[in-house]
């Protein structure tokens, strides 16, 4: 062998090595786990972690989110979808009303192995793509069906988007390994005939509430006069419960000693008078 083949063996065995370095190494993202497959091998239990791995060169790897991502699926791009991704949710009142949604999200990592083996060929990515957002609308509407399109348009959103959570989270945690860390209904919107239906019911309740107020109004203007009429007569009974006594007090102060008292002090003053019959006699003693 001469040094010029010697050299180019020598060349050839270095390049083999570095593409075989190069293929064995598999870089994993932050916040990411690789399920490795091969078509021989299928799948194995062994998932990679974020970093730099050395694996076998012929195996394949999938990636999934183990970190917190966002699917985000509103009316205006400026919001954060790509075009309009909002959708139309049922409601208790038999209405229908489209909605903008978010939802946080990760997949659990000690599921990702059976989630990949589920749904051979995707990756976690593929899987929100192509099967959790074609369920999405009915999944969410399975829970706004409880509410009325006036709860989810002006009531206690927070309460309806507790509850989205929560089912979503047990049915993509159970249909594909993914944890609802969030979801919410972001905003609402109504169509021309739904905003008329809602401004009549805006209305309506405001009406409701005038009427209330007022009654209460009346009611407390009521209750005013009758405070104010117990109180005229307590003061009444109070005063003639005051004469009553001043009388009683008077009265027993009349006593046999005070009328002799009083006799003698006239006679003292006037002389005594005394009338009997028809023919008066009048004795004066001073």
């Amino acid at each position: 062998m001469n040094k010029k083949t010697m050299i180019a063996l020598i060349v050839s065995v270095a390049v083999a090595g570095a593409i075989f370095t190069v293929s064995s190494c598999k870089l994993i993202g932050t916040g990411k786990v690789g399920v490795q497959y091969s078509y021989k091998g299928g799948v194995k239990d062994e998932t990679l972690n974020p970093g730099l791995n050395f694996i076998n060169p012929f195996l394949k790897v999938k990636e999934f989110t183990v970190g917190n991502e966002q699917l985000i699926l509103t009316k205006d791009k400026r919001d954060g979808s790509k075009k309009n991704e909002s959708f139309k949710v049922a409601t208790a009142d038999d209405a229908s009303i489209s909605v903008s949604f978010q939802m946080s999200y990760r997949y659990n990592p000690e599921k990702v192995v059976d989630t990949y083996k589920k749904f051979k060929g995707m990756d976690g990515e593929d899987i929100v793509e192509q099967r959790v957002k074609t369920v999405l609308k009915s999944k969410i509407s399975e829970v706004t069906t409880d509410y009325t399109m006036m709860d989810i348009y002006s009531g206690n959103r927070s309460e309806i988007n507790n509850a989205i959570t929560e089912y979503l989270n047990k049915d993509f945690g159970d249909s594909y390994g993914i944890e609802v860390l969030d979801a919410s209904i972001i905003d609402v919107h109504p169509d021309e005939k739904l905003r008329e239906a809602i401004d009549n019911r805006v209305t309506a309740l405001q009406q409701k509430q005038q009427a209330e107020a007022e009654q209460e109004k009346i009611k407390v203007e009521a209750q005013t006069k009758l405070i104010q009429a117990e109180n005229d007569a307590d003061i009444k009974i109070k005063k003639a419960e005051a004469e009553a006594e001043a009388n009683r007090v008077l009265a027993a102060s009349i006593t046999d000693e005070l009328i002799r008292m009083k006799e003698a002090e006239a006679r003292k003053e006037h002389g005594w008078v005394t009338v009997q019959g028809a023919d008066a006699i009048v004795t004066e003693d001073k």
